[in-house]
């Protein structure tokens, strides 16, 4: 219910964004505050923790679960138009994330296990915006783009190495409130879909009897297989400190959800099921202006 409510609040927020798009030129632009302009041009690096929620379904029961935090680096850069009326804004950044998880589900004859996973998580983030301000504040209507790579090797006897891949773009909305000359706090919220979702497999995997879910004999699943796309949403809070001109210091929560939908049966049977994911980062970082 939690993650029902939550789907449609963001569904909410998408509506938002995309009625403020519309409104945008008829409002009354006063500039773009210095300080924001400050804190949104420069270089960043982040370090934190990634908080992984992954679960794989079917027809409604789960059949194995992956929770756990792991460290976190972000790198990037991000750019603002200095024209005092606003312009273009500009984000790319890069997150590796690498660790262990905790696995609950079962082994290759179905036999409920608990192990550990290690993972390793790249993520890739573009955006292209238009900044507006207002008194102290900016609204950045964007596009968003980016692509997902995670690696899952779970112990053979659960298992096996897993390559999930994806890409996905959405529009967004960025708004940040200047509070005096030092401190900038921002929110955002993108709204999405999933693009050419896949899976690598590279181990035998358990094979599910389609008719009952139940799991049979262990198959070879070595291969690549297509997934469904599904909804994406990205929403995130920031605060920064300024120092000075150059440096500023800032905290950064940022969750993700996305899902992938059931792959074809190969012939001897083998499918990847649904599965959903929820990301939580967070992550203090450092940042240079240029």
């Amino acid at each position: 219910m939690g993650v029902l409510i939550m789907k449609k609040t963001l569904t909410a927020c998408g509506m938002c964004a995309i009625a403020t798009l519309s409104l945008l030129p008829f409002a009354h632009a006063t500039g773009v505050p210095y300080t924001i302009q400050r804190a949104e041009t420069g270089i960043f690096l982040g370090y934190g923790q990634l908080a992984q929620n992954y679960a794989e379904t079917q027809s409604g029961a789960t059949l194995d679960a992956e929770t756990g935090s792991i460290p976190a680096l972000t790198i990037g850069a991000s750019g603002i138009s200095s024209n005092p009326q606003g312009g273009l804004y500009w984000r790319m950044s890069y997150t590796h994330a690498s660790g262990s998880t905790n696995y609950n589900g079962q082994t290759l004859g179905g036999t409920p296990v608990q192990t550990t996973t290690t993972n390793t998580i790249k993520e890739w983030h573009a955006r292209l915006g238009e900044a507006f301000g207002f008194s102290r504040m900016a609204l950045i209507p964007y596009f968003g783009l980016g692509f997902h790579n995670w690696v899952r090797d779970v112990p053979n006897s659960a298992g096996g190495i897993e390559h999930y891949s994806d890409g996905h773009m959405g529009v967004g909305l960025l708004g940040d409130l200047a509070l005096g000359h030092h401190w900038v706090i921002g929110v955002h919220v993108l709204e999405g879909y999933t693009v050419g979702a896949q899976i690598q497999a590279t181990l035998p995997y358990v094979l599910f009897n389609l008719a009952t879910g139940a799991p049979v004999a262990p198959v070879s699943a070595t291969g690549t297989y297509a997934l469904g796309d599904r909804p994406y949403w990205d929403v995130g809070l920031k605060g920064a400190y300024l120092i000075n001109h150059t440096w500023q210091v800032y905290l950064r929560v940022r969750q993700t959800h996305f899902a992938y939908g059931a792959s074809s049966p190969n012939d001897a049977g083998y499918y990847e099921p649904d599965s959903h994911t929820t990301q939580t980062l967070i992550s203090a970082g450092v940042a240079a202006h240029f």
